[in-house]
């Protein structure tokens, strides 16, 4: 068609309508990728960090120890997740260590589409994070050992 002396042809048309919901779709996953990447590296640290908090000196028992833990493990995560669903915690407390886990599911656009073509896909992240729990004896036993120690180098 011609309008004012001017050709246009309708290809550039046709490419736009089939790239753009591509490109559209890649910055789409782009940013869930950038969530699922921030809550992975938020979960990891609250982990840690839950256990930690329940191997403090002032904890005497193993049953204050877990329930310090596992408040420690609700709080630190509380409004900073973003990408994520079915969200549980746990703690748990051995003889010497401390351990907090966080299982929940990915929420990603798409992802039952693509978890109907490619099989064996599990959008489940299961972190834990784990701290060894502080005996006051056997650190007050220990630090007598290693000043004796220094004292003797230090006498030669």
């Amino acid at each position: 068609m011609r309008f004012a002396g001017k050709e246009e042809n309708a290809y550039f048309t046709v490419e736009a309508a089939l790239i753009f919901p591509m490109a559209l779709l890649f910055t789409i996953m782009m940013i869930f990728l950038a969530f699922y990447s921030y809550d992975r590296c938020i979960l990891e640290q609250s982990a840690y960090e839950a256990a930690l908090r329940g191997t403090g000196n002032h904890i005497s028992s193993a049953q204050e120890a877990n329930s310090e833990a596992y408040s420690a493990a609700g709080t630190l995560v509380e409004g900073k997740l973003f990408a994520m669903q079915d969200f549980a915690y746990q703690a748990s407390v051995s003889a010497d260590t401390v351990t907090v886990s966080y299982k929940c599911e990915v929420n990603m656009p798409l992802i039952s589409w693509l978890c109907e073509y490619a099989q064996g896909i599990d959008m489940t992240l299961d972190i834990s994070g784990e701290a060894g729990r502080c005996r006051q004896t056997r650190t007050i036993r220990d630090c007598r050992v290693i000043n004796k120690l220094i004292r003797e180098i230090n006498k030669e």
